[in-house]
């Protein structure tokens, strides 16, 4: 079996390789390069821009939705350093002021589920019953535990007589 991993990264360069070779199609081979150099370079001062102020915010006391915006940029850089046109592009979105500040709530919301799927009890003492019941599989058997009953005697005692009966 192929696992996820192997099957995102083959999606990742399936994609990357049509768009590399659209931009070929359409503005041919000297202005692909010179397009994904230039955005490369930009991606590349934007984000140092970006990390210096993401520190000066940090720095700052009660900035809200600065460790958000953090995860964000650092998202951002990464992206930009990866190569390929199509994750340049994310990259410089995500290192983009507006578009982050779009971004933020999605970030929260793919967290709050991705925390519910995986602590499941922890989800349904803070949001409530409801919240963790609306996600569960229905039909599924997630709360069958299987276990096995030993009985187990103290003999420390030593040997017990067995009582006459009658």
């Amino acid at each position: 079996m192929v696992s996820a991993v192997l099957r995102f990264f083959g999606l990742y360069v399936v994609v990357e390789v049509a768009a590399v070779a659209a931009l070929i199609w359409a503005l041919g081979f000297g202005w692909t390069t010179l397009l994904l150099s230039g955005a490369f370079v930009a991606g590349l001062f934007l984000a140092s821009a970006q990390v210096r102020h993401q520190i000066h915010r940090l720095r700052k006391p009660a900035d809200p939705g600065v460790l958000a915006d953090s995860g964000l940029v650092t998202a951002g850089t990464v992206l930009v350093l990866v190569p390929g046109p199509v994750t340049t592009v994310l990259g410089l979105l995500l290192l983009a002021p507006p578009t982050r500040a779009a971004a933020r709530p999605l970030l929260t919301a793919a967290a709050a589920t991705a925390l519910g799927r995986h602590t499941p009890l922890l989800a349904a003492a803070t949001m409530g019953r409801r919240w963790y019941s609306s996600r569960r599989v229905p039909g599924s058997r997630a709360d069958y535990i299987d276990a096995e009953w030993l009985d187990v005697t103290d003999d420390t005692a030593g040997p017990q007589r067995a009582l006459p009966v009658g």
